[in-house]
């Protein structure tokens, strides 16, 4: 066996990691989407996702599509899902705006085709098995075996879905309806609560998971049957996209960066208007592998335990004559009295109080919200950076304080702001800091100023969090007052 032989990957996992998850405001907001909420184990959907994707047989590279916006947020989460002696070599494909599945993945094939010709890989073609971020499946071994199921049919030339076996008549849910060895008879899109009933009673319906199996060539060759624009599209777009390549701590590192003048031609359609739904070629593997898509608080709240009251509760609460309810309240303290049947939300800015019927309404809460320009569709107090996390503690006329944290070994862009000056208290670990032409430490209790117009950076050369205060003034103190020099993230 060849060396390019002996790591040549049979399964190639994609990633997708798209959508707000606006049913789970206030936790999950576009700038913190459902796949980086932590679950009451502590993990995240996304870090979840790699876990279950690095474990499967025969996968030696994974390919995550996402926006690049959250590149360094998802890099971390795989970074701390994989095991310290893993290999697994790393493909970003960095969308720059959001357009939907089809998109996502006919890009996708085609930079794997294009990787699997450069890198001569032997003539068996690897799979691409596409996996949703933000799902829960807890079954590991039944996946599996679907996997398994599903590669045999892809390579026979099949475009396979995975169709999840219905516990409920659920209408939030597209359908799939199964046949003959497999085959797909049809897709049904969300039905009515009777219809679903029926669906249920009849045995050959399936959840559509969006978890799907093909060979990167034959998706391709289907896209040109039945979508050849949208394929021509994606080709110009890769084509245009921007190449980084570096070595990561697990192996391989490759980011490509689609141009948004190109990316953003493409239609925005799913995966099963633009063609499952067109081709003749498509087979659905019925499974149960202990899925959720974690869709609503109803169903997030269904990973936490029932007290004698019916209550399920976790964070800081005290529920008195309170039945049937679910608070999530990390934060602060949320005291209930005489109340039943409500969800109660509790984050360190917001608070969502709804009835449990209307769990899968939250979403225009967030529609209203986006409307009004009210900030917290967008972000929480806590913003992630490369290198790092700022939360806003106080703001008000010409102030705003912060607490800053950075990761050991990293550091903010050489900058300067033209309308704010800053103030620099470290409360835990060392910071290294360049102001204009003058470099110096500080230790805890240490401080420093930084005037306006001071080109400056902040850094931690440590082996622990840098924890700093903030405290900026000024007459404007907008996040885009930034002037960047250097950044070693290549951010303009």
């Amino acid at each position: 066996m060849s060396a390019t032989e002996s790591i040549r990957p049979s399964l190639y996992p994609v990633i997708l990691s798209g959508g707000s998850g606006s049913r789970l405001w206030p936790v999950s907001r576009k700038l913190h989407p459902k796949p980086f909420m932590r679950l009451p184990d502590t993990q995240t959907l996304m870090a979840k996702t790699f876990q279950r994707a690095s474990q499967l047989r025969g996968v030696s590279d994974l390919l995550t599509v996402t926006n690049r916006d959250l590149y360094f947020r998802t890099r971390d989460e795989l970074d701390k899902s994989l095991q310290p002696d893993q290999c697994l070599h790393q493909h970003f494909l960095l969308e720059p705006c959001g357009r939907n599945t089809a998109p996502a993945l006919i890009t996708a094939a085609l930079y794997l085709e294009r990787e699997r010709q450069i890198n001569q890989y032997p003539q068996a073609e690897p799979c691409m098995l596409v996996m949703p971020a933000d799902h829960l499946i807890t079954h590991f071994e039944a996946f599996q075996q679907a996997v398994d199921q599903a590669v045999d049919l892809a390579q026979a030339g099949q475009l396979v879905t995975f169709g999840i076996q219905p516990t409920q008549p659920e209408t939030g849910f597209g359908y799939i309806q199964a046949g003959a060895n497999h085959k797909v008879k049809r897709f049904v899109e969300k039905p009515d609560a009777a219809t679903a009933q029926s669906y249920l009673d009849q045995g050959d319906y399936y959840w559509n998971a969006g978890i799907f199996c093909f060979k990167p060539s034959v998706l391709i060759a289907e896209f040109e049957q039945h979508a050849p624009r949208l394929l021509l599209q994606a080709r110009q777009a890769l084509e245009s996209a921007q190449e980084l390549s570096s070595q990561a701590s697990s192996g391989q590192l490759k980011q490509i960066e689609l141009l948004e003048q190109d990316f953003r031609q493409l239609d925005d359609i799913s995966i099963d208007y633009a063609l499952l739904e067109k081709s003749d070629q498509v087979a659905v593997v019925p499974c149960d592998l202990g899925w959720s898509d974690i869709g609503s608080w109803t169903a997030y709240s269904e990973l936490l335990p029932q007290d004698a009251d019916g209550n399920r509760i976790a964070g800081d609460v005290v529920a008195l004559n309170t039945h049937n309810c679910f608070i999530h309240s990390p934060h602060h303290l949320t005291a209930t009295l005489g109340i039943d049947d409500l969800i109660i939300i509790n984050t360190s800015d917001a608070v969502l109080v709804a009835h449990q019927d209307q769990a899968q309404e939250v979403r225009q809460v967030v529609s209203q919200l986006t409307k009004t320009g009210h900030e917290t569709h967008l972000t929480h107090p806590t913003v992630h950076r490369p290198w790092g996390t700022y939360t806003t503690l106080e703001m008000g006329d010409n102030f705003q304080i912060k607490r800053i944290v950075v990761k050991p070994g990293q550091s903010l862009s050489l900058q300067l702001h033209h309308h704010r000056s800053e103030h620099w208290v470290v409360v835990s670990g060392m910071a290294k800091i360049v102001n204009e032409e003058q470099e110096h430490y500080l230790r805890v209790n240490e401080s420093t100023f930084i005037p306006a117009g001071n080109k400056h950076r902040l850094e931690n050369p440590g082996l622990i969090d840098l924890v700093l205060i903030e405290v900026q003034s000024g007459a404007y103190l907008g996040e885009d007052d930034i002037v960047r020099f250097q950044d070693v993230y290549g951010r303009q």
